[in-house]
């Protein structure tokens, strides 16, 4: 299954992604929650791959979260950087390790403050197909 090998291609981008460093510095990409991580940062979120085969041939189907969390600024930042993340990720072509990536769209994103925290998260949504 590419799902690894899908969320290291999309890390390996956002991490070297010139627009989104200038809005959250070098660094602040994360594959896993960080606990002491200091916003802003992007981390990934909830995922999930399932069968998209087709008579044709085999296929997955991921569907995944990107989470932009800042706590200066608030939403107005938190957006920022979901745009940032958009424009880096939406119809990409990344290379992914041992798979061919068909296709990487946007769905959707929602922002909120948490009120136990302050900090303002921008949650995006995305959805890809790869094949083996």
């Amino acid at each position: 299954m590419s799902a690894n090998a899908l969320q290291t291609a999309v890390v390996t981008r956002l991490a070297g992604d010139p627009d989104l460093i200038a809005i959250i510095g070098e660094g602040r990409v994360f594959d896993r929650l960080i606990s002491r991580a200091e916003p802003p940062y992007l981390v990934m979120g909830e995922a999930s791959t399932s069968d998209f085969s087709t008579g044709d041939g085999d296929g997955s189907e991921h569907r995944f979260e990107i989470e932009a969390w800042t706590r200066q600024n608030g939403r107005r930042q938190a957006v920022e950087m979901a745009d940032a993340v958009r424009a880096a990720l939406h119809d990409a072509d990344l290379a992914v390790d041992g798979a061919v990536l068909i296709n990487l769209r946007h769905d959707r994103t929602v922002s909120r403050r948490v009120a136990k925290s302050g900090l303002h998260v921008a949650r995006l949504r995305f959805r890809a197909v790869t094949e083996p």
